[in-house]
């Protein structure tokens, strides 16, 4: 009896060990199974998705006007949470390859942020059904 009531507590713990204590939903960020593409809540109430994309915005979008972006430009897209989503202009990165990988096949919603990442690209939009398409070969906004 002593060695089934040991065994109980041994499972017990090694599932609560495995167990994730956080949900997906409760994640600020994520990564698409390649890493091309990471996602990350920014601003200073988390109210704006930021998405960059590894192999650039394809075919790059030319800056509004010579010298508009002093940095690197079209490495992906802010979203607000209303309106549409707009190019970065960037000096720095959200990525890291420790972020949650969000699986082909699975959505991702936080702050009134969704996003669906498939095979063929991550799709993304807010609370006013605006947002944005994203893979290697193509990217468009809605």
């Amino acid at each position: 009896m002593y060695k089934k009531i040991l065994l109980f507590f041994a499972i017990t713990s090694m599932s609560a060990i495995l167990t994730p204590t956080s949900s997906l939903a409760q994640t600020t960020g994520f990564q698409t199974p390649t890493g091309n593409i990471q996602c990350e809540l920014v601003g200073e109430e988390q109210e704006k998705l930021r998405c960059e994309i590894g192999s650039s915005l394809r075919p790059r979008p030319p800056q509004p006007y010579r010298g508009f972006c002093e940095f690197d430009w079209g490495d992906g897209l802010l979203l607000s949470e209303f309106g549409k989503p707009n190019i970065l202009c960037i000096s720095d990165t959200i990525r890291d390859r420790n972020k949650y990988v969000l699986p082909y096949g699975s959505s991702w919603s936080n702050g009134g942020f969704t996003c669906v990442s498939r095979r063929t690209g991550l799709t993304c939009t807010n609370t006013t059904g605006n947002g944005f398409f994203l893979s290697r070969e193509k990217w468009r906004v809605f």
